[in-house]
């Protein structure tokens, strides 16, 4: 496929996929459960650019996710209510708290790597757990307020939903520019040989900590967005379940592409939502699509639509 091709059909999918996402919460059982997928997919193209670009399997995410939810209901609840406050310091906890948790973990590789930051991401839901005075502990965060945004009231769902998705847009454009950049292209360059990447002069540790970083950043972000959402933080945010789920939706979808996993995010919260209303075992008919995705489309759902399509995504 020639160049001019290629970009026109980058052009007409994505002008697609935001016609498709204008009218979702029109055609979605109902407008919270769209809110939710613009979340999670946020949540998941953060994680895949720890794992589908750096080549990290991050086993404790929901560590950020969960910090960035509860900075951001404790700012809204007992500091002063305010969106860009609140999401502000959602981002800055998760930030920081990638940079502590990348600085100590980045130089591990493999199943080694994965279980140091799982116990990192339990030791953060242990102490929410414990500290009731400021989380609520088992029950969560109750009562957190959702303000408006100026003179725009945030309150009515479908008003959230279009204000989620606007910012989700402007995420996902500045993590394309990311991976696009010559320091994404370094991130895949050290993924694939890590002793060729050092050999030319890189330093892989410098690199894999800043994707960390970011990766924080845009997972506690998405964390802030869940506070608002709910008017309530529920401890299981911080679970290794959660991490275990924003791994489940990045496969599915394909991981290194971006749109692989907020396409893994639409399946896996729309089929969790549809499974559930008729049966109390839906986790397992969900491990069993997951094992069935795995074994047998290995890109994930990306990889059958370039298969299949001819699709350049």
């Amino acid at each position: 496929m020639n160049k001019g091709a290629w970009s026109k059909q980058k052009v007409i999918l994505a002008s697609a996929a935001l016609l498709l996402a204008i009218i979702f919460p029109l055609v979605a059982p109902y407008v919270a459960l769209a809110s939710e997928i613009l979340i999670f997919a946020l949540f998941a193209m953060a994680f895949d650019l720890m794992l589908g670009y750096a080549g990290m399997l991050s086993f404790g995410h929901a560590a950020f996710f969960g910090l960035g939810a509860y900075t951001a209901g404790i700012i809204l609840k007992n500091l002063y209510p305010s969106v860009p406050l609140a999401l502000l310091g959602g981002v800055i906890a998760s930030s920081l708290a990638g940079f502590i948790i990348g600085f100590l973990t980045i130089r591990r590789r493999g199943i080694y790597f994965t279980m140091v930051t799982l116990a990192f991401a339990q030791m953060f839901y242990f102490i929410a757990f414990k500290w009731t005075g400021l989380t609520g502990g088992d029950d969560g965060l109750q009562r957190v307020p959702r303000p408006s945004l100026g003179p725009l009231d945030l309150k009515p769902q479908i008003v959230f939903y279009y204000f989620l998705l606007f910012s989700v847009i402007i995420c996902a454009v500045v993590l394309l520019r990311i991976v696009n950049s010559p320091f994404g292209k370094t991130l895949q360059a050290q993924r694939e040989n890590r002793n060729r990447a050092m050999s030319i002069g890189y330093n892989v540790d410098r690199f894999k900590l800043r994707a960390f970083i970011l990766s924080a950043f845009f997972s506690g972000l998405a964390g802030g967005f869940y506070t608002l959402l709910l008017n309530f933080v529920p401890l299981n945010s911080l679970h290794w379940t959660n991490s275990g789920e924003v791994v489940v939706m990045t496969i599915t979808g394909g991981m290194g592409t971006l749109f692989g996993p907020i396409l893994g995010a639409v399946c896996i919260i729309l089929l969790r939502d549809i499974i559930s209303n008729f049966t109390e075992s839906w986790t397992f008919i969900m491990g069993i699509l997951f094992m069935a995705a795995v074994l047998g489309f290995r890109g994930g759902i990306i990889g059958i639509l370039r298969n299949k399509l001819k699709l350049s995504i």
